[in-house]
């Protein structure tokens, strides 16, 4: 059995395949940040607890609870890095014989796609593109504020998070009139492929991605990237990315300019074509399987 998430519920499903001797591994899909903690649009007193029991975590990882009983009880657990493999190790003790990383991937769909089409809607190519769920955590107010009356044209992809409809509503005060709200696009429309490979550069600056498959998507066709410092992003795109961080508005903006200026690279389409396609990332959980059976 293969379950996917850091969910509660699946508590309950591993115990229940444990007790018919069903093999278990779980692709946690996780990141624990005391900076994304604190970012949180929550009452200060939860935001406190979430970054105090963490430190505490990071001190004693042996700490009951149940995402801990889920990593313990698997069989193997499947993180998207290395960087989210040692945070399993440092807060809830999973041992590392225990863990198997598995690179995300992408469709190789996303490195032929037409720029014209999108380009057409949203008034020509060469745009900033930023792609994601509108809530706090992706970050987007500071990426239009960083890049307010900067003259650059900035296209957002996504829908708003339920609950979250006030920070879309502040996204579009802090927005000028170059910035585009597009909503969200499902994620076989021709459409998305065509804004990656029609983009100036994809500009993600989020608190931390685990390196989002957006970034993986835009890569494949060899755009520009901007990306978080926090989450695994470095470990999969190193030198073929600029990196920020989330609060830093200037260097947000200096990045920016930076990846415009550099423009579309043959060897970020390869290097993400080469170790991150689907067919990559399934080759490497197979061997997981394989561990278990």
């Amino acid at each position: 059995m293969h379950l996917f998430g850091s969910l509660p519920e699946n508590l309950t499903v591993v115990e229940t395949a444990r007790r018919q001797q069903v093999p278990v591994v779980l692709s946690t899909i996780a990141w624990f940040s005391l900076a994304g903690y604190w970012a949180e649009p929550r009452p200060l007193v939860r935001r406190l607890a979430a970054c105090a029991g963490l430190a505490v975590r990071s001190i004693w990882p042996r700490i009951s609870s149940w995402r801990r009983k889920l990593y313990q009880g698997v069989d193997l657990v499947l993180p998207n890095s290395q960087a989210e493999a040692e945070q399993l190790v440092r807060y809830f003790g999973v041992p590392m014989r225990r863990i198997h990383v598995v690179p995300n991937g992408a469709d190789p769909r996303f490195g032929t796609a037409d720029p014209e089409p999108f380009a057409r809607q949203v008034g020509g190519p060469g745009f900033v593109l930023c792609v994601g769920r509108i809530e706090p955590r992706k970050n987007q107010r500071a990426l239009l504020r960083a890049l307010h009356g900067s003259g650059m044209r900035v296209v957002l992809l996504g829908g708003v998070v339920p609950g979250h409809e006030a920070y879309l509503a502040e996204c579009r005060r802090v927005a000028d009139e170059r910035v585009q709200f597009v909503g969200p696009l499902e994620h076989d429309d021709p459409r998305l492929a065509s804004a990656y490979a029609g983009c100036g550069c994809l500009a993600l600056c989020s608190w931390y991605e685990t390196p989002g498959l957006a970034a993986l998507e835009a890569g494949m066709s060899g755009a520009p990237l901007v990306l978080p410092l926090g989450g695994s992003a470095r470990e999969y795109f190193g030198p073929h990315a600029e990196y920020v961080r989330a609060t830093d508005l200037r260097g947000i903006r200096r990045a920016v300019t930076e990846a415009l200026r550099r423009g579309r690279s043959a060897d970020l389409a390869e290097h993400v074509a080469g170790s991150f396609s689907w067919a990559a990332a399934a080759r490497v959980t197979l061997e997981a399987y394989r561990r278990v059976f």
